[in-house]
């Protein structure tokens, strides 16, 4: 199986994407995407971006977590290869 990179930047808009990694020069379609007020990252100042990491940590953490529901079935997601490799 091909492993599966994702990384984790900021766009010119100001948005933090999630988005698998591609290859030299090729843009991907985010995965999820955080909006962060200007006031929330003036308080924070440069650790806005360290939140923003935190969050998507949780979320992929949420994922693959020991039983995620996804609708009326319950699946297992344990394969410790399935986990994606988080780039910062």
């Amino acid at each position: 199986m091909k492993e599966s990179y994702l990384e984790i930047v900021e766009l010119d808009n100001g948005d933090i994407v999630l988005r698998p990694v591609g290859d030299e020069g090729e843009t991907t379609e985010p995965l999820a995407t955080l909006s962060i007020s200007d006031d929330t990252k003036n308080y924070l100042k440069e650790r806005y971006f360290e939140l923003a990491k935190c969050m998507f940590h949780a979320g992929i953490d949420f994922v693959y977590s020991e039983e995620p529901t996804f609708g009326d079935e319950t699946e297992h997601l344990d394969d410790m290869d399935l986990r994606p490799k988080i780039l910062h």
